[in-house]
């Protein structure tokens, strides 16, 4: 079988020391700044439509989203290499089908949800893949960038079309998270995954950072931390804003 097919854990399997790629290579770091550019670029087309040809954007996204999830699952299967891995329950994976929630129902909860975990996840996820052991030109190198570019891109594309985050709605989306953890952890425990890397770093460099702080065994406990400062982050404007129009209109 040609390498093109390999997923990660074939590589890993017929070499478990191998890096395609190093994180923040000079190769890395071009890819991604290239992904960056072409999220900004559609921000930037997105904003100059009407709503009728916004939501034929989006509709596309979500095609194209669906489109890339599925491929993944008959590469897979038709190189026999699928496994239970490749569900769509990592938090990623999930995002697919809240984007395509989203495009029937443009509710703010959803909306809310994919700005704050598909955005941060997305981007994280291509700043520090962890399919460093496959080549760029392989199609699930090829699936996991593009998948995440698409993933990224949607919840920037409502920004750019006027949504406006707030904190007020960020408890649902907290609560949200929870709901999957607790089913998530015990489908890991069934099937021996890894969804949400509730069990494992995977070669991330932010949750070996964790991990090196916590402990390989406890580096979860870690990761609501983490995402409190995330949160943190791409809250705070708009929080201020908010406070700002409040002030105003006292």
């Amino acid at each position: 079988m040609s390498e093109f097919w390999y997923t990660k854990g074939t590589m890993s399997d017929l070499n478990p020391d191998y890096i395609r790629f190093e994180h923040f290579s000079p190769l890395h770091l071009a890819v991604t700044a290239g992904f960056i550019a072409i999220i900004i670029a559609a921000m930037l087309v997105y904003r100059k439509l009407g709503e009728s040809e916004r939501q034929k954007f989006l509709n596309v996204m979500a095609v194209l989203l669906l489109l890339d999830e599925l491929w993944k699952h008959a590469g897979t299967l038709a190189t026999g290499q699928w496994e239970w891995e490749f569900i769509p329950l990592h938090l990623c994976s999930i995002n697919i089908f809240v984007c395509v929630w989203h495009t029937f129902k443009r509710d703010d909860i959803s909306a809310e949800a994919l700005y704050a975990l598909c955005a941060p996840g997305a981007l994280i996820a291509l700043i520090m893949p962890t399919w460093t052991n496959l080549p760029f030109w392989n199609f699930m190198s090829l699936h996991s960038n593009s998948v995440h570019v698409l993933l990224a891109m949607y919840p920037m594309l409502l920004l750019a079309g006027g949504f406006k985050p707030s904190v007020k709605r960020l408890p649902k989306v907290a609560l949200m998270l929870v709901c999957e953890c607790v089913p998530i952890f015990f489908i890991n425990k069934l099937l021996d995954t890894n969804f949400f890397f509730l069990n494992g770093t995977e070669n991330n460099p932010l949750l070996e950072l964790l991990a090196s702080l916590f402990g390989e065994q406890l580096y979860i406990l870690g990761l609501p931390i983490l995402l409190a400062f995330v949160w943190a982050a791409m809250y705070l404007p708009w929080y201020l804003i908010e406070k700002k129009k409040e002030k105003a209109s006292v």
